[in-house]
């Protein structure tokens, strides 16, 4: 399932990272995980896990998504490597005028959601669901 809402995360040991622009951050201790490389994607940004956490239990936020397919899609992605070297990263086309950078991860990897694309309302709902539909504004009479 895809998650587009601010602070959805996703956790795995395995991910695809597609980004128009993908930074190299610094490396960052996190207690209970110890040194992980940070990145933010920028730019039309989408992260899918391709292998899931074994066992498959959250390591650093509760509420993140684990299931193999799920993915994160938005303005500006935060990406968590365990891995203290940096990943490789190719250039791929991903539409017609614009390149995008692309990156495959292999070790613990966890990804939260930044900034959502400006085009959407915030949902501030953690359950992700589609908005009720609309009412009518004129009201049918039974009796005319």
């Amino acid at each position: 399932m895809e998650y587009v809402y601010k602070g959805a995360s996703i956790e795995c040991d395995g991910a695809e990272i597609i980004s128009r622009k993908i930074n190299f951050g610094s490396l960052v201790n996190i207690p209970d995980l110890g040194n992980c490389r940070k990145y933010s994607c920028e730019r039309n940004s989408e992260t899918t896990i391709e292998k899931e956490l074994t066992p498959k239990i959250p390591i650093r936020r509760g509420t993140s998504y684990l299931d193999l397919g799920d993915k994160l899609k938005a303005d500006s992605i935060v990406v968590y490597i365990k891995r203290a070297s940096n990943i490789k990263i190719h250039k791929i086309d991903k539409s017609h005028r614009h390149n995008a950078q692309l990156a495959n991860t292999d070790v613990y990897t966890h990804a939260e959601i930044t900034e959502i694309f400006p085009n959407m309302k915030i949902l501030n709902n953690l359950i992700q669901t589609f908005p009720p539909p609309k009412k009518l504004l004129k009201e049918v009479n039974d009796g005319e």
